[in-house]
């Protein structure tokens, strides 16, 4: 809301865990929005939740008492990636089911940082990390690729 009221409307190109899943036909069709003369503020970042206390990977919701995970989708795909990296799991070649594909490509996308999790001392403060560094290759190939359709 604070970004709404320093920048005006917004165009989201989000999905789950924050990653970009709208893509180049999304970032074509938020460009089409752009004002003649106008400018384009790309912002992205991880979804994760943090409590007032401090508590990463969990999140109090006003008028919810319970204190729970956040990113829910974040947070399970690191289990899937925890099992892969520990051998107690295989990696899903079905995984990218269409039911739940943006689930399926958050744990698909954070795979290269197996072993970055499993050696930090406190997996889920280094979570967001590893999700920035998945999403930075998506944004930059995204704007890289969009950068013409905008007019200025």
């Amino acid at each position: 809301d604070e970004f709404v009221d320093i920048y005006g409307t917004n165009f989201n190109l989000g999905g789950l865990a924050g990653f970009p899943f709208a893509g180049n036909t999304g970032w074509g069709a938020m460009s089409a929005h752009v004002p003649d003369n106008g400018y384009c503020l790309t912002i992205h970042g991880p979804h994760v939740g943090i409590t007032k206390d401090g508590l990463i990977g969990k999140v109090e919701r006003s008028g919810i008492a319970l204190v729970d995970s956040c990113c829910g989708s974040a947070i399970a795909a690191s289990g899937y990636l925890q099992g892969i990296t520990d051998g107690s799991a295989s990696i899903n070649p079905a995984i990218q089911s269409f039911s739940d594909f943006q689930q399926g490509a958050v744990q698909e996308l954070i795979l290269p940082h197996g072993k970055r999790l499993e050696a930090a001392d406190n997996r889920m403060k280094e979570l967001p990390y590893a999700l920035y560094d998945s999403q930075a290759v998506m944004v930059t190939d995204i704007v890289n690729t969009g950068k013409a359709s905008i007019k200025k």
